[in-house]
């Protein structure tokens, strides 16, 4: 989500001094229109510093266009860590940002002597902790009436004796059975998360960790951000803070989200819950769906902010159409999980060959298939190849599969639902059938085309188009490299990484590859290769800002 703002800010580009005004920001990135900039480069590294909200980041310019206003830029944040006010954030985009972009790290939320973590692994929210007494595990057992006061007291009391958990302490008094243990935490960990919801003017930082967590905790687990966002704002009290989270007027149009990355998120809806979804409809305001619902204002406001926070609906905008044959009856669809032999093994195969089916084939349409086809095709392979199936796999592998079928997915959307873009994808199977040309050929063709896509920013065209013109001729350093450049803009850095070392390998000498390996070492945290590969930059090239800057921004 981006919060719009009128804030000024100081732009450090390339070791020259900006003045900009801010127009909007989010957790992580920048928009703002730069003064006296023609200087600014897409690609180029920037420090920014912004009072209000008090902000100061490390990223790099994303995008570049020209506006009315000026020369608005779109600043991308890599800094290794995040920090802010969550009167400046929403707690709901935090958690979403984080899992969405496969962080690794721990969120800390303080709100005067409160201190509490989320320990998050990939994304997933894994383990979380705090300094209150009332979150003790002792606390949830003793109000589930699992273990008495005195039982409580005495656990407490080895508790200060030993500094031993006091799960292993119950367990050991035959208090608490071992299988039992599970239960309990998982209600710890989410309630200290619930709890987060209701803070008033808490603070936040999240820092990046590479490599194990830092806790010793035995028992992990994997929890649903969506679901447990969901839950913790309709356990807010206080309605004022319900309106304040609101933040759109009573007359705003809701209507579902286009994205199915939304639509099928892990949640549970209860009935009262489901008859307030089934009022949205892209014609209804919120005001409307109030009146229609039988339950009251606070708790019908409560679910329509939990809804809008999940990002499963949204306000609907002017220029939006409303989609037939999509409905509410859709969502509330009973999703029935079966995580069985046969699943894992479709899973398997469609990861391992979901390049070759095409785009026809990932949505198991024919060729001559109509529009309202491949729609209602895209929303039943989204719905059973969604990311947060992953949540019911004990398999950390099954995630980051699940999450490449469905971009695959999405980008067969996205070609096929525009007529020209069908037109050229069609064109280029037909030419695949009919003409068995040079490899080397196949590859430049790919690659030119791949180019265009990417300056376009259809990253995952240009992904799928760079990747055969790798695939077709091996031993040329530019199709790597440009590989390697989309698979940074999708996020997957470590494959980002492996292609950027082949472009090194096969051209050494070029300083522009050398540069982008070493940002990528940043990413990933390989800091001395990242320093080898600046180092070696420089001297090819001692003008190279870029490997200046890199060099200068590696953390001791």
């Amino acid at each position: 989500k981006r919060y719009r703002t009128k804030a000024s800010l100081k732009l450090d580009i390339n070791g020259r001094a900006y003045n900009a005004n801010a127009v909007d920001y989010s957790f992580d990135g920048i928009g703002a229109v730069v003064e006296n900039s023609q200087h600014i480069t897409k690609g180029a590294l920037v420090n920014v510093h912004m009072d209000n909200p008090d902000l100061d980041a490390k990223g790099e310019v994303a995008w570049i266009q020209k506006t009315p206003q000026g020369l608005t830029v779109g600043i991308k944040r890599d800094d290794a860590s995040r920090r802010g006010n969550l009167e400046d954030y929403s707690l709901s985009d935090v958690l979403i940002g984080l899992q969405r972009s496969h962080k690794t790290g721990v969120l800390k939320v303080e709100n005067d002597t409160i201190i509490k973590k989320v320990y998050i692994k990939d994304g997933d929210m894994i383990f979380s902790s705090s300094n209150q007494d009332n979150d003790r595990l002792g606390e949830i057992l003793l109000k589930a009436g699992k273990i008495n006061l005195e039982q409580y007291n005495k656990s407490v009391e080895l508790l200060k004796e030993t500094g031993k958990k006091q799960g292993a302490i119950l367990v050991r008094l035959g208090y608490l059975k071992p299988q039992e243990l599970v239960w309990v935490v998982r209600r710890q960990v989410e309630n200290i998360i619930l709890s987060l919801f209701s803070l008033e003017g808490s603070s936040f930082e999240f820092k990046f960790k590479e490599g194990p967590l830092p806790s010793d905790e035995v028992i992990t687990l994997k929890l649903s951000a969506a679901n447990l966002i969901y839950r913790g704002i309709k356990r807010i009290a206080n309605p004022q803070k319900i309106f304040n989270l609101l933040c759109v007027p009573m007359d705003a149009v809701l209507c579902f989200s286009s994205n199915p990355l939304n639509l099928f998120q892990d949640i549970e809806l209860n009935e009262k819950d489901k008859r307030i979804l089934s009022f949205v409809d892209g014609r209804a305001a919120i005001k409307d769906i109030v009146s229609l619902s039988q339950s009251d204002v606070p708790e019908t406001l409560k679910v329509i902010c939990a809804l809008l926070s999940i990002r499963l609906i949204e306000v609907k905008g002017e220029d939006v159409v409303i989609e037939a044959g999509f409905s509410a009856a859709d969502i509330m669809e009973e999703r029935e999980i079966k995580i069985d032999e046969e699943f894992m093994s479709r899973v398997e195969k469609i990861y391992s060959g979901h390049e070759a089916m095409g785009y026809y084939g990932i949505l198991e349409v024919k060729q001559w298939a109509s529009v309202d086809d491949i729609k209602r095709a895209y929303y039943k392979a989204a719905k059973e190849f969604h990311p947060d199936r992953h949540f019911y796999i004990n398999s950390p592998a099954v995630k980051w599969k699940l999450n490449a079928i469905f971009s695959y997915i999405a980008a067969a959307y996205t070609t096929l639902s525009s007529s020209q873009k069908r037109k050229d994808y069609d064109n280029r199977l037909t030419h695949k059938t009919t003409a068995v040309p040079d490899k080397e050929e196949s590859a430049r063709s790919m690659f030119a085309e791949g180019k265009a896509e990417f300056r376009k920013e259809n990253y995952s065209e240009a992904f799928q188009l760079f990747g055969q013109a790798v695939y077709l001729d091996n031993a040329v350093a530019e199709y790597h490299y440009y590989y390697g450049l989309t698979l940074i803009r999708l996020k997957r850095f470590k494959e980002a990484g492996r292609a950027l070392e082949r472009a090194v390998e096969l051209a050494p000498s070029n300083p522009a590859y050398l540069t982008d390996a070493g940002h990528i070492y940043v990413q990933l945290g390989f800091r001395q290769r990242a320093r080898s590969s600046f180092e070696k930059a420089i001297k090819i090239d001692p003008s190279n800002n870029r490997a200046v800057e890199g060099l200068r921004n590696i953390p001791e």
